[in-house]
């Protein structure tokens, strides 16, 4: 009769129990490398919904404005300069913050007249993935657009910008489409 342990059997027979420090270094790095693709595809995934997002608001925006000019025979802006987006303040690390225009509420049709004359936009409370912005040609005192994208600064025109800094380093993403244009246009901060 043997003394030996069934461990000193097992091992005594040529078998070998569990794995190599070797083979499990190869399955942590193997499962790295799932994990990075697998970040990588999700934020890409998440990209470009959010940009898709951008280009139905502003699909959204082109109908308003049409609409409006329609009716009133010149097109809507929603800020002074280029550079008057809404939301003014951001939080680009969440990329979400709330849109907060009620047009139904007196004291914001006051202080935002072009969002709620064009109607468009996020609704009241929703959060906004995206700075927009939407600039038309005032007849009285007719401007150069500042954007490439309106070649013809004698008619009626009007832009709109979407933007987002997608990786929180201060670089931003802007689509654009303005009355001259048929799809909007990227301008990608990772290009």
């Amino acid at each position: 009769m043997s003394t030996a342990t069934p461990l000193q059997r097992h091992r005594a027979q040529g078998k070998v129990a569990g794995f190599t420090l070797l083979e499990l270094m190869i399955v942590v790095v193997i499962i790295g490398i799932l994990a990075t693709v697998a970040g990588q595809s999700y934020k890409r995934f998440t990209r470009r919904a959010r940009v898709q997002e951008a280009i139905s608001m502003l699909g959204d925006i082109r109908i308003k404005q049409e609409n409006y000019y329609q009716t009133y025979h010149r097109y809507v802006s929603t800020g002074a300069s280029d550079q008057d987006f809404h939301p003014k303040l951001m939080e680009w690390i969440t990329l979400k913050t709330t849109w907060g225009i009620d047009c139904t509420k007196p004291g914001d049709v006051t202080a935002y007249p072009g969002w709620c004359a064009l109607g468009a936009g996020y609704k009241s409370g929703e959060e906004a993935n995206f700075q927009l912005l939407v600039i038309g040609r005032d007849p009285t005192s007719p401007q150069v657009p500042p954007v490439k994208y309106v070649t013809n600064p004698n008619v009626d025109w009007w832009y709109a910008r979407a933007r987002a800094d997608f990786d929180n380093d201060g670089v931003f993403s802007d689509i654009y489409l303005s009355s001259e244009m048929r799809e909007p246009v990227l301008e990608d901060e990772l290009e």
